[in-house]
C-alpha cells in the first residue's frame, strides 16, 4: 500500500493526506459555515482500520479563533452526549498544521432529505408509519441531548437549532441518526455571530421564537422536527398524525409538547412503527433511494452531490395540498395529450420571455415562495455551496426559498474561496459573479 501523504500547512486537504498522522483522508462530504467534513479512515495499530468523518477548518479559516472555537464547544458537547441515535464523538485532536480536528462516527446511508428527493423522483413516497418511526427516533435522541449532564452532573441545557432532513441520517440497515451539532446552545459554549447575520438554523424548520431572536428551549427543536416528519409524511399523512404535527408545530412554544420524549410518545400512538421497523426502512431506501446508497466518486474523489429541493417556510401550511403521484405511465401519457394540443405553442412563449427576463416563473406546490440565485466565476466550474450543501458547479442557476442563505464558491484546484449572504427575493433572479484568480 502506498505511502500516506503527510499535511502542509498551507495547502488545501487532499485525498491520500494524513492528519494527524493516523486519519487517510479518502474523500470531501462537503463545505460548511465553520469548515470541511471528510470521509477518513482511521488507520490503527496492525491491521486495524475503521471509516470516520472528520471536520476540520477550511484553509481559508485557520487561524479564526472565534471558529476554531465554535467546533471545539461542538465536540465538548457532542462527547458529552451518550445515545445510540446521536452520532457519536471519536476524538478530538488540535494540531499544527491542520488546527482543530472533529472525529465522528460514520454513518453508511444518507440524508432524509436525499432520500426524500430521490424518493420523490421514483413515486415512492416515504410510507406514514415510517415518517412517524423516523420522527420517534430523532425524538429520544433529541431528549436525550436536552437532558444529558456534564461529568459533575449539572445540566447542559442543549438545544440543537438545526433540526433538519440535512441532519438525520438514515443508514443502509434502517438506524436512524441525529447529527451536526455545530450551532447547538448549550450551557459553556460560546456564539459567534456576525452583525446583521441571520438567526442560527435553517429556514423552513426554525421556530417562530428562533427566527425572532428569541431565547430558545426544547420546544424550538419540536417545532422543526414536527416540520421534518410532515415534509417526509407528505400527503400521505392520516388525521391523527396530522394533529401531533399541529401540536408540534404550534406557533406559540407553551402549546406544543413541552418535551421531545413526548413527541416521540404522541407519533408512536398515533402512527405505530412496523414489527421489524428498522428492516422496513431498509427496503424503503433500497427501493426509493437506491442511488444515494452505491459508492460513487468524482474525478476531484467526491461523491456526487444531488440538488436538494427548497424548504417550505414556517408561515406556509405545514402540509402541501397536492394529490399523490400517479403511475409514471398515466402522467406521461397526459402530459404528452395536453403538451401537443395545448401548451406546447405556450411553453415557447413562455421560454422566450423567460429568457429575455420579462417574467420569473415560481414554482408551486410544496415549496415556499422562491427566488433564483445564478452564480458565475472566473474560472468557470468552481463548485457552489448553498446553506453547507454543494449544490453544482458554475455557471450555476437555482431556484432557492425567499430568504437568507450562505453561498460560498471555490476551487479545491487553486485553494481559493469566497463566501457571500445572499437575501433571495421572490421572483427574483440574485446575480452573483466570483472571480477566483485574484
Amino acid at each position: 500500500m502506498a505511502e500516506p501523504v503527510t499535511s502542509e500547512v498551507s495547502g488545501g486537504l487532499q485525498p491520500g493526506q494524513a492528519v494527524a498522522g493516523r486519519y487517510i483522508l479518502q474523500r470531501r462530504l462537503g463545505v460548511g459555515g465553520m469548515g470541511e467534513v471528510w470521509l477518513a479512515e482511521l488507520h490503527g495499530d496492525g491491521a486495524f482500520r475503521r471509516r470516520v468523518v472528520i471536520k476540520v477548518l477550511a484553509p481559508d479559516r485557520r487561524g479564526d479563533d472565534r471558529i476554531a472555537h465554535m467546533l471545539a464547544d461542538e465536540a465538548r458537547v457532542v462527547g458529552l452526549l451518550h445515545h445510540p441515535g446521536i452520532i457519536t464523538a471519536l476524538d478530538y485532536l488540535e494540531t499544527p498544521d491542520e488546527g482543530p480536528v472533529f472525529v465522528l462516527e460514520y454513518v453508511d446511508g444518507t440524508s432524509l432529505r436525499t432520500a426524500l428527493r430521490l424518493a420523490r423522483h421514483s413515486n415512492e413516497l416515504m410510507p406514514e408509519s415510517l415518517a412517524a418511526h423516523v420522527g420517534a427516533q430523532v425524538a429520544r435522541a433529541l431528549h436525550a441531548a436536552h437532558t444529558a449532564c456534564d461529568f459533575e452532573g449539572k445540566p447542559l441545557r442543549v438545544v440543537h437549532r438545526d433540526v433538519s432532513p440535512d441532519n438525520v441520517l438514515l443508514s443502509r440497515s434502517g438506524a436512524v441518526y441525529l447529527g451536526d451539532f455545530g450551532v447547538a446552545r448549550a450551557v459553556g459554549s460560546s456564539e459567534v455571530t456576525s452583525p446583521g447575520a441571520a438567526p442560527k438554523g435553517k429556514v423552513g424548520y426554525m421556530a417562530p421564537e428562533q427566527a425572532a431572536r428569541q431565547p430558545v428551549g426544547p420546544p424550538a427543536d419540536v417545532f422543526s422536527l414536527g416540520r421534518v416528519v410532515a415534509e417526509a409524511a407528505d400527503v400521505n399523512c392520516g388525521a391523527l398524525l396530522r394533529a401531533v404535527l399541529d401540536k408540534a408545530t404550534a406557533d406559540e412554544a407553551r402549546d406544543r409538547f413541552q418535551t421531545a420524549a413526548e413527541f416521540a410518545a404522541a407519533l408512536v400512538a398515533a402512527c405505530p412503527p412496523p414489527a421489524d421497523a428498522d428492516g422496513a426502512l431498509s427496503s424503503w431506501l433500497a427501493r426509493a433511494a437506491a442511488e444515494a446508497l452505491e459508492v460513487r466518486t468524482t474525478s476531484h474523489g467526491e461523491p456526487p452531490q444531488i440538488e436538494l429541493p427548497a424548504v417550505r417556510l414556517p408561515t406556509e401550511p405545514l402540509f402541501g395540498s397536492v394529490p399523490p403521484p400517479r403511475s409514471r405511465l398515466m402522467r406521461t401519457v397526459a402530459w404528452m395529450g395536453v403538451a401537443m394540443a395545448v401548451l406546447l405553442p405556450i411553453a415557447f412563449l413562455v421560454a422566450e420571455a423567460q429568457q429575455r427576463g420579462l417574467i420569473h416563473l415560481r414554482r408551486p406546490g410544496l415549496h415556499a415562495p422562491s427566488g433564483e440565485l445564478s452564480v458565475h466565476s472566473q474560472p468557470t466550474a468552481a463548485e457552489v455551496y448553498v446553506d453547507g450543501s454543494l449544490r453544482g458547479q458554475t455557471p450555476y442557476l437555482a431556484v432557492l426559498p425567499v430568504g437568507h442563505h450562505a453561498v460560498r464558491v471555490g476551487s479545491p484546484r487553486l485553494e481559493k474561496w469566497r463566501a457571500a449572504d445572499v437575501t433571495v427575493r421572490e421572483n427574483v433572479v440574485h446575480a452573483l459573479e466570483v472571480d477566483l484568480t485574484e
